[in-house]
């Protein structure tokens, strides 16, 4: 990803039912190691984890100790995100239908982890879970290459600045 080229966002290969057909940005699909959706280039700074309803409930259940695990490998990023294709009033609502989990229980699990590894962001829908996805990587995105950007600068200007000392 340099300077005059488009941010690329990346899909995981194993996602399934994908936002990459609903995002504006260019997306492809390749192999991640964490999370399901990153940048090209920026794939070790920041991902995002992707989680309907039910694979919340699944995560925070039966496949606690895994998530957790990722969840915990995922703080080596600078950023990494979970999005829910739910909100607030249907989790602590508590209908779900494969899952006997408390809803109290299930809300004070996000809260936690929350605040122990990761915003959890409950987009209330999968349309407005792929605009916040896209949102959150192009934002990062463009922030990095003004960054880069910067420091090349800086770069430069220290070198001029010691080639006009005589060095």
């Amino acid at each position: 990803m340099f300077k005059d080229q488009p941010i690329i966002l990346i899909q995981d290969s194993r996602e399934q039912n994908g936002y990459s057909a609903l995002f504006q940005s260019p997306c492809i699909v390749q192999g991640l190691e964490l999370g399901d959706y990153s940048v090209a280039g920026l794939t070790d700074l920041i991902a995002v984890e992707r989680k309907s309803l039910p694979d919340l409930l699944q995560s925070v259940t039966h496949e606690r100790q895994r998530f957790e695990r990722e969840l915990k490998q995922a703080r080596g990023l600078h950023r990494f995100f979970v999005v829910v294709e739910s909100g607030p009033a249907s989790i602590l609502a508590g209908d779900y239908q494969h899952s006997k989990a408390h809803p109290n229980a299930v809300w004070a699990t996000i809260m936690s982890w929350s605040t122990k590894y990761c915003p959890f962001i409950l987009a209330g829908t999968r349309e407005h879970g792929a605009r916040i996805v896209e949102g959150l990587l192009t934002q990062y995105a463009a922030r990095h290459l003004k960054t880069v950007a910067g420091i090349e600068r800086a770069v430069r200007k220290s070198a001029g600045d010691v080639t006009a000392v005589g060095f």
